[in-house]
């Protein structure tokens, strides 16, 4: 059984710390960079005080590093990506879709059976735009 740096384990554990932290803090990473680098210096020393054959391969430590801060760099990006992009859902989407008039002056659009209003008569079958939409029914107008 190894001997550990206890002040190693503590930058290691400071370090996960910091990078969770930088996810619900805007610090557009600087948390993330002081966490990695906690790590590393904790990695590093946390069997600082063995015999030369049991010292922590600096070049291994520098290694997961790197991929740690590329992977966290990677799927922050996507995730600002994500929650940059508007939303997809909701009935403002229907806006612009066409749909066929269905009997009863129902319109299907996109799975659904809504309540169409038109300037001019609709007869079923026959194919429709979504101008706007209004409570529970749809403005339409034949293409």
């Amino acid at each position: 059984m190894l001997p550990l740096s206890w002040a190693g384990l503590a930058l290691i554990l400071l370090g996960i710390a910091l990078l969770v932290i930088d996810l619900h803090v805007p610090t557009h990473g600087a948390l993330t960079l002081s966490g990695l680098v906690a790590m590393a210096i904790g990695m590093i020393t946390l069997f600082h005080n063995l015999p030369a054959p049991y010292h922590t391969s600096q070049p291994l430590v520098i290694s997961i590093t790197v991929v740690l801060g590329a992977s966290w760099a990677f799927a922050i990006s996507k995730a600002l990506a994500l929650r940059r992009t508007p939303a997809r859902v909701g009935p403002q989407e229907i806006v612009g879709l066409e749909g066929v008039v269905r009997s009863g002056g129902m319109v299907f659009v996109r799975g659904e059976l809504w309540r169409a209003q038109a300037d001019k008569p609709l007869t079923e079958g026959q194919h429709v735009q979504v101008d706007a939409l209004d409570g529970l029914s749809l403005r339409v107008h034949a293409v």
